[in-house]
């Protein structure tokens, strides 16, 4: 499956070299295998993890034990920092793949802040980043449609994983990540497909002209 992260810059790419180093010299690295759990909701362990190598997916339980995708992140993607302020994580988190995180402690993240002013800017651009996204997310849920919502999400990660025309993703997690349910997100892409945009496969979604499809959000007032 292709990540879920709504093209935010990871971390890594935002840090200046010597920042990061610093950051992995104090961190401590740690292994994790497919479907093993990097955290808890609740848990109340202060600090940032940095993804090394894999994905991690987040997610919250529901009733029945469906874990409903929130978003899924990859190489130099951060999390986990919420809790420094909160003092809990706030989803479940898990690893897909075999899984290395660079885990940095309440502590040294502190240090990192005061004495590394390229690290501290790079944190601010890419928490600001998933807060515009987030932002972004909510007011979309107000005014659009689902097959515009829908449509956006396949045209802001298309191509940028396996697949270089389309996205590599489960209808259901699409579904949990615009909070609508899988017989909106099927009626969704039916619509999209009736008007040529994407083309709906196993496990997959992909997009005969995405010059098209962002003409269409355009159109839609999406983008």
């Amino acid at each position: 499956m292709d990540l879920l992260d709504f093209a935010i810059t990871p971390l890594r790419d935002l840090l200046p070299p010597l920042a990061y180093e610093e950051a992995r010299r104090r961190a401590r690295r740690a292994s994790y295998s497919d479907g093993q759990i990097v955290h808890a909701r609740g848990d109340d362990a202060a600090r940032l993890c940095i993804v090394a190598q894999g994905a991690v997916r987040f997610g919250r339980f529901q009733p029945g034990g469906t874990l409903n995708l929130v978003r899924m992140i990859g190489p130099g993607a951060h999390f986990g920092d919420v809790a420094v302020q909160r003092s809990t994580q706030t989803h479940d988190a898990y690893a897909v793949g075999p899984t290395q995180i660079d885990i940095v402690d309440a502590a040294s993240l502190k240090v990192l802040l005061d004495h590394e002013p390229g690290f501290a800017a790079g944190l601010w651009q890419a928490n600001t980043a998933r807060l515009n996204a987030l932002l972004e997310l909510y007011d979309d849920a107000r005014t659009l449609s689902v097959t515009a919502r829908l449509a956006k999400v396949i045209y802001l990660h298309c191509g940028r994983g396996a697949l270089a025309d389309g996205v590599a993703c489960l209808q259901r997690d699409l579904a949990a990540l615009l909070g609508v349910s899988q017989v909106s997100i099927g009626n969704a892409l039916k619509e999209l497909q009736a008007a040529r945009l994407v083309e709906p496969g196993y496990r997959c979604v992909t997009v005969p002209d995405k010059a098209r499809l962002k003409a269409w959000l355009r159109k839609t007032s999406a983008a």
